[in-house]
Parts: C-alpha cells; sequence; structure tokens
C-alpha cells in the first residue's frame, strides 16, 4: 500500500502548479514532531522527536523539518531537518537527494532561497513556524516576501486512490481497537485496563506510533470530552466507557468514538439514554447530509439543530469533525468553513455532548466523499451494549433537520 515514487511526482506537480497559479516563486512546507503531514507528503520524511539540544550557539528546541519547493522543476527540492542526529534517516527516507540536518533552519533555508533568486515564497504551516528561525530566514533573505499560506494543505485535500487504501486499513484497524476495548469493559476493571486492550490493538496491527492520544474514560470522567484514562478509576456497573482511538497506518489516521455500558441493560438511566441516542441521531444525520458541494458549516449547523431539537443544544462542543490524512486533524474543520466538500475528501463526523459532573458522549465515524454521496468507513456499531439489540432509532431525515438549523 506504500505511496510511489509516481505519486510522489505527482504531488510535485500538483503544488507546483498551485504555486504558478498563486503568483509564487516556491512553497516552504513546514512540519513539526506533532504536525508533519506537510512535509512527509512531498518528501515521506517526518519528525519523530522534540527536545532540547546544546551547540556553539547554546540551546535551541528541535522537532522541525522544512521541504523548499519551488514552482518550476529548475530547482530541486530541498528536505532540512534540525536534527542533526537524524541526517541519515532523513537521506534513507527522503525521495530528494538534496536532504541534510542543521541547528540553524531558518538561516540555511534563508540563505537558499536568497541563492536561488525566489522572490515571494509562501510558507504552509507559519501558524507554527518557530520565531527564531522566521528571524534568521528573513535576515538572510532581505527582501523576499513571506506569505503565510495553506496552499499545501489545500493541495492534500482530496485523497488519491492510493491515499484512500490506506485510510481504509486505517479505519479497519480503528474499528478492531475500538472493538477489543469496549469488550474489556465490565464492573470492577480500571479506564486503564480497557485503554491497554485497544491500544495494544492499534499497534498490533497498525503502526507503533499512533495518531494520537487515546481518549478512554468511564463514568463522569467521560463528560471532560478529551481526558486519558485513570489508573484510579474502577469502572462500575452504572456507568459506560466512552473511546476515542487514533491509529495509524503507513502514517495516515484512523479515528473512531463509541461507547459501552458496563452493567445490565436495563440499569441504564433514562437521562444517559437520552444523551447517547441524541448523540447517534446527530452523527446519522450529518452522514445522510455528506455530498459534493455541501459545506462544513451546513453540516455543522444540521448537528447542532438535532441537539437543539432535544433540548440539548447547550451541551454540544464545537467541534463536528475534521479532515484527516497525514495529520489527525486536517483541513476542513467545520467550524465557519463555507467552501463546498469535493469528492475525495475524507473527514469525520464526532457530534459530542458534554454534561458536566454526568457523562459525555461521543460517536464518531470517518467518511469518504464520493460523486452521490459519502461512504462511511467505520462499520462498528453505534449501540451501547454488547449483545445484538439495535442502534438507537434512525432520526428524522437530513433536511427536517437542518429545518431546525
Amino acid at each position: 500500500m506504500s505511496i510511489t515514487s509516481e505519486e510522489y511526482a505527482d504531488r510535485r506537480r500538483a503544488t507546483q502548479e498551485v504555486l504558478r497559479e498563486q503568483g509564487f516563486d516556491a512553497v516552504l512546507a513546514f512540519s513539526d514532531y506533532k504536525i508533519y503531514a506537510n512535509v512527509r507528503y512531498l518528501t515521506s520524511y517526518y519528525i519523530r522527536f522534540a527536545g532540547y539540544e546544546h551547540t556553539a550557539d547554546g540551546y535551541y528546541v528541535f522537532g522541525h523539518c522544512a521541504c523548499l519547493m519551488g514552482a518550476h522543476d529548475g530547482d530541486e527540492p530541498v528536505l532540512r531537518t534540525d536534527q542533526t542526529w537524524d541526517v541519515l534517516r532523513a537521506k534513507e527516507m527522503s525521495v530528494y537527494p538534496d536532504a541534510d540536518g542543521t541547528p540553524r533552519l531558518g538561516r540555511e533555508l534563508g540563505e537558499l532561497i536568497a541563492k536561488r533568486g525566489y522572490k515571494r515564497v509562501a510558507i504552509d504551516n507559519w501558524f507554527i513556524f518557530p520565531a527564531r528561525d522566521y528571524l534568521d530566514m528573513v535576515a538572510a533573505a532581505p527582501g523576499v516576501e513571506f506569505v503565510g499560506s495553506t496552499l499545501l494543505s489545500d493541495v492534500r485535500r482530496v485523497k488519491s486512490p492510493a491515499e484512500i487504501a490506506l485510510l481504509r486499513r486505517a479505519e479497519e484497524i480503528a474499528d478492531a481497537a475500538v472493538q477489543a476495548g469496549m469488550a474489556a469493559v465490565r464492573p470492577g476493571v480500571t479506564e486503564y485496563d480497557v485503554a491497554m486492550a485497544a491500544e495494544i490493538e492499534m499497534r498490533r496491527l497498525g503502526d507503533m506510533e499512533t495518531a494520537g492520544s487515546s481518549i478512554i474514560n468511564a463514568g463522569v470522567n467521560s463528560a471532560l470530552g478529551s481526558a486519558g484514562p485513570s489508573r484510579d478509576h474502577v469502572i462500575s456497573a452504572d456507568e459506560w466507557a466512552f473511546f476515542d482511538c487514533l491509529p495509524r497506518y503507513e502514517g495516515y489516521c484512523g479515528d473512531i468514538a463509541r461507547m459501552r455500558w458496563a452493567g445490565d441493560p436495563n440499569d441504564l438511566p433514562a437521562e444517559l439514554e437520552e444523551l447517547h441516542a441524541v448523540t447517534v441521531q446527530m452523527n446519522r444525520a450529518v452522514v445522510a447530509a455528506v455530498a459534493p458541494g455541501v459545506t462544513p458549516s451546513e453540516l455543522d449547523r444540521i448537528s447542532k439543530a438535532v441537539a437543539a431539537e432535544h433540548g440539548l443544544g447547550a451541551l454540544a462542543i464545537p467541534l463536528t469533525g475534521h479532515a484527516t490524512g497525514l495529520d489527525i486533524h486536517d483541513i476542513p474543520d467545520y467550524n465557519g468553513d463555507d467552501a463546498p466538500l469535493l469528492a475525495g475528501e475524507v473527514f469525520t463526523i464526532e457530534p459530542c455532548l458534554l454534561k458536566a459532573g454526568v457523562a459525555g458522549t461521543r460517536i464518531e465515524d470517518v467518511v469518504l466523499v464520493t460523486d452521490d454521496g459519502c461512504e462511511c468507513l467505520t462499520t462498528t456499531s453505534r449501540g451501547l451494549f454488547a449483545d445484538s439489540r439495535p442502534e438507537p432509532a434512525t432520526p428524522a431525515s437530513a433536511e427536517a433537520a437542518q429545518a431546525h438549523s
């Protein structure tokens, strides 16, 4: 399933085409050890660690890399990492031969930009570009216009067939992981116990490095929304466990959220039953509405309309979902994004209701936008119970939900 050299060449051509359309001489694709899609997308290399390193200039914080790619074929793309001890790995992984390390990333990139005569350079991921490196780069390339951009992030939005295959596998692993975790849920075990069942399955089937820290907790802790598992919280028969698992497969991120009741299904309180059922309805209404041309903002309104219809609008968190690929949270994000969806985009649908001091819910699926709708890549039942009883009732149509927005 690995990405081929031909696909890397296609990525370069697509990036260069957009650079020329937008009047840039080059793009500086920047990544760190957490937000690494841009550089890995172009070169296959990614950063694994971050921390302090001492040099002749004193300490600096490493954990960054960049690919400088010109708008035309004459200038070979350049990969630089600020982890000088990771140069051999960078040279081995990079699809471009000019790969090296430097403790002064900005200065070296600025000198290269000036030498090549670039006058207008886009910086993608400029939000996280280190101040020291930016100042070094500007000093080394006086007169160059550096422009913050999401140019490369936008190029990456529509996934290739190879990427879709990798994302399918990542989601199969997400399904397996959440099912392993839910199977471990019973009264008397800790959050950490059930989390380990899911974590082991993610690494057994996928990459050793997951897409992010799992959100796995139970009972009142689930109302925190993004907490990690506790060794001390013992799950009781009147609680549910909340799973949000994030595996990787060959760098591509999977994501899923499900819940499992620990005790007798007949003992589920009406309040919790409603929280879960409405969350499932929010999820289904959004899935039903996904199609090319629909905007993330519209999907966000549909989700929140379902919550409001049941008097739970105040409990809905702002995040309805986000794109996923080489980064777990990518463009588009739902909040206020009015760019129409395109066939080939892959993103999560993860409505979440949090009632402080009581419990929290999240039902998350990953969908692929198709020519006439979407395909749900997750398959695990959204139901609360280990038996075969059906999921909560299907909500009103997406159109009806939209009418409430």
